[in-house]
């Protein structure tokens, strides 16, 4: 009878001779029993063959497993490759088609010369490697770039002394805790991705370790820096990730925290890190919202907002490109400056005690303090951001109480702001001037502080 059929239609229909009739074939033509990668896709209808079928974040059509999707951005990205095809990895092919001019690895670089030919040391990509990738993209300009082929799976990596620049083989986002074996865990100090990094203290903790912007990523490298001596040698494979849908939407998902205008820094391929344990201003501590920013002598070399113990603060190296002039370099210490949200005020802070100098990929542990200054000159104090769009924190110091007018004025002598006019006590003040209604050009700063007269030139650009 039609309702004891084994197959819908005619219960003889299995050409392929699998056990299941043809009606209801998964994978006609083949075995439907035989899933070697246990993603419940038969075999011979696997897309992407030793990955997980089920799961296409992109609906591209290329499960998550063999497709590498990468958004790289201006300057420098640090990257790596979770699945890789056959053929095609010699730098100038597998690059061919991006706006990327030149690939640095671990002790190797190639570019792009002038007749357009790819020269240097680097010559293939590699499953276990990870690189700094330059783009030739203008500000704020971001380019896809897709890399499809078999997962890498399982890669053995050998960490030796020093630092060690390496990839991450799964698409599936994972916390350092879950991804590195202990073999691994116990040989490493820090860890350093593009503009993040944590540190080993018996946990992980940092702005890698963080869970609004931290993970190893598919389609990012990492430096790992050891304890090792000079021929020691630990080789490690990283644990396999629990399958998750979500994992890969979630990291889309996670974001650098957005720099207060004219905070904003160049990644560089040579950074080191500086982990605040603590910091205080007038004996309290810091609070959300306030940012740590890191200078060498006038120049922002890094800036990250305040979440605690072991704040991680990037200080970015002078690593040879026009962009990066005036960086950090070997030997020389960053000075640091809060941020304060309560007020917009930009204080200076010291560092307790002693801290490492600047190393490209070094990580130290700082404790900072601050204290407001006591004014004892009037004192009209360099605005910033400057040049700016569309405002700008213009401070002003006073020894004693007095009257003040703080006006700005056009290039024609034409009063455009009255920021300040009345008496004001002993005190540093921060006062932010909006020229969203203003043209673009020069202006200038007027200070009338009792008998003292300060400007200063300030600059609008739209």
């Amino acid at each position: 009878a039609d309702g004891c059929d084994v197959c819908p239609n005619d219960e003889f229909d299995d050409a392929d001779n699998d056990g299941v009739c043809g009606d209801v074939d998964q994978c006609e033509g083949h075995d439907d029993s035989l899933d070697a990668d246990g993603d419940t896709v038969a075999d011979g209808c696997d897309v992407c063959d030793g990955g997980d079928d089920t799961v296409d974040t992109d609906s591209d059509g290329m499960p998550n497993d063999c497709d590498v999707d990468i958004t790289l951005h201006e300057g420098n990205n640090l990257v790596s490759f979770h699945a890789l095809p056959d053929a095609g990895l010699d730098v100038g092919t597998f690059f061919g088609s991006t706006s990327v001019y030149q690939v640095i690895g671990q002790g190797v670089s190639s570019v792009i010369n002038n007749a357009g030919d790819w020269v240097g040391s680097l010559s293939d990509v590699a499953a276990e490697d990870g690189y700094w990738v330059r783009a030739d993209l203008s500000e704020d300009e971001e380019e896809a770039f897709q890399v499809q082929g078999s997962p890498l799976g399982s890669v053995t990596y050998d960490l030796a002394e020093g630092s060690n620049l390496l990839s991450y083989p799964y698409s599936i986002t994972q916390s350092l805790s879950d991804a590195i074996p202990a073999e691994a865990t116990d040989a490493t100090f820090a860890v350093v991705g593009e503009g993040l990094a944590a540190i080993n203290i018996g946990v992980w903790v940092g702005s890698l370790a963080d869970n609004e912007t931290g993970g190893l990523r598919g389609g990012k490298g990492y430096w790992f820096t050891t304890t090792l001596d000079e021929d020691d040698l630990v080789s490690f494979e990283f644990n396999t990730p629990s399958s998750s849908d979500d994992s890969r939407a979630y990291s889309s998902d996670m974001s650098m925290p957005v720099v207060p205008e004219g905070f904003d820094y160049t990644q560089s391929t040579s950074q080191a890190f500086y982990f605040i344990d603590s910091a205080t201003f007038d004996e309290v501590e810091l609070v959300a919202g306030d940012w740590i920013v890191a200078y060498n002598e006038n120049v922002v070399v890094g800036s990250w907002p305040w979440s605690g113990a072991y704040t991680t603060v990037p200080a970015m190296g002078y690593d040879g490109s026009e962009s990066t002039l005036g960086y950090m370099e070997n030997g020389e210490l960053p000075t640091f400056k809060l941020l304060r949200a309560e007020d917009g005020g930009l204080y200076d802070m010291s560092i307790v005690g002693d801290a490492d100098v600047w190393t490209n990929n070094g990580a130290s542990i700082v404790t900072l303090s601050g204290s407001t200054p006591v004014p004892t000159d009037i004192s009209l104090n360099e605005a910033y951001p400057n040049p700016f769009n569309p405002s700008t924190n213009i401070s002003f110091s006073l020894p004693q109480d007095m009257h003040v007018n703080l006006s700005v004025y056009d290039i024609n002598g034409r009063v455009v702001a009255e920021l300040v006019n009345g008496m004001r006590s002993t005190d540093t003040y921060n006062v932010v001037w909006n020229a969203t209604e203003n043209a673009s050009g020069v202006y200038f700063v007027k200070l009338a502080a009792g008998e003292s007269i300060h400007t200063q030139k300030i600059m609008l650009i739209k």
